[in-house]
């Protein structure tokens, strides 16, 4: 096929159809590798959760400039008003337009047991709408999973039931925050959540949870990693203190390569930066995830033998 392809340029300056082939041998060579060593898609995201304190202009900014992919937007003040702004909205998708950045979630607090729960829940659907994400991410709510109560945790299934049937005919996705405190905030009670409401469209967050009674953070990974929508990459020390990605317990290696096999290509998100010197640890935390997920080492494609054009 590259023969006729590279045929059909013969007519060309022989340097053109020299770099045109070479291009065509390299995308199907990187297509063959991708095939053979399952190469992650995955995309770096910011949350702007992190930068709570700065507008939310200020933080677009901030991902183009350290490199990021995508900003999952925060669904507080002063990243989202209380009362709905369209147009305010509507310019936040256009300046991360601008700068290359996409808008990979937007951070609803919307959970089953909060009054007036179905409102807040269409609202959110149209931020996300305007703001050109199809991920909206929701609480359960309850409190912990060993001692809810009964009847909170049918009240949950039940509406969650009906809100993932009206996120799935709109086309938008729901992703259950990985949570202390919550339903959600273990494996088994997770995908008892997912198997009960039986709706394609709720997923679940992934993050490493640093409670003395968490599940194993790359244990997780593996059994959630069919329903994961999208990650919160933080860590912990061995007394549970936040420190930066590359330092902590969780091996993100592992957590990368599993969730990447299970064919998992959405963003992993720098969620929060615990450190002093805040710029330079995010710059630090990004290039950390972007060297696990880097798709082919730098020259990789050099050895690849190809016949003389």
């Amino acid at each position: 096929m590259l023969n006729y392809q590279c045929t059909k340029l013969e007519k060309l300056p022989i340097f053109i159809t020299n770099f045109v082939c070479n291009m065509l041998i390299i995308v199907v060579s990187y297509l063959i590798l991708k095939y053979i060593c399952g190469v992650t898609a995955m995309k770096l995201g910011l949350c702007s959760i992190a930068f709570q304190e700065k507008p939310l202009e200020e933080v677009i900014d901030i991902a183009a400039e350290y490199g990021f992919d995508g900003l999952e937007v925060w669904g507080k003040p002063p990243h989202i008003p209380v009362e709905y702004e369209k147009s305010y909205v509507k310019k936040i998708h256009s300046l991360a337009l601008q700068k290359g950045i996409t808008i990979s979630a937007y951070g609803s607090y919307v959970d089953p047991l909060m009054d007036l729960h179905q409102k807040y829940f269409e609202e959110a659907f149209v931020i996300a709408q305007d703001l050109g994400t199809d991920l909206i991410r929701i609480w359960s709510g309850g409190g912990p999973s060993k001692s809810i109560s009964p009847v909170d945790k049918r009240l949950i299934l039940f509406r969650l039931v009906s809100l993932s049937q009206w996120a799935d005919f709109r086309g938008i996705k729901l992703g259950l925050e990985m949570h202390n405190n919550h339903l959600t905030d273990s494996v088994e009670s997770i995908l008892d959540v997912i198997e009960k409401t039986n709706n394609p469209a709720l997923k679940t967050y992934y993050q490493p949870l640093s409670r003395i009674d968490a599940d194993e953070p790359h244990d997780a990974a593996q059994k959630l990693a069919e329903h994961v929508v999208n990650i919160h990459a933080q860590n912990f020390d061995e007394n549970g203190k936040p420190c930066r990605i590359a330092e902590g317990v969780v091996d993100y290696s592992r957590i990368i390569e599993t969730l990447n096999s299970a064919g998992y290509d959405g963003f992993i998100h720098v969620e929060f930066i615990p450190g002093d010197n805040k710029m330079e640890d995010l710059q630090r935390d990004r290039d950390y995830l972007a060297s696990l997920i880097e798709p082919l080492p730098e020259n990789s494609l050099k050895d690849i033998e190809s016949d003389p054009v």
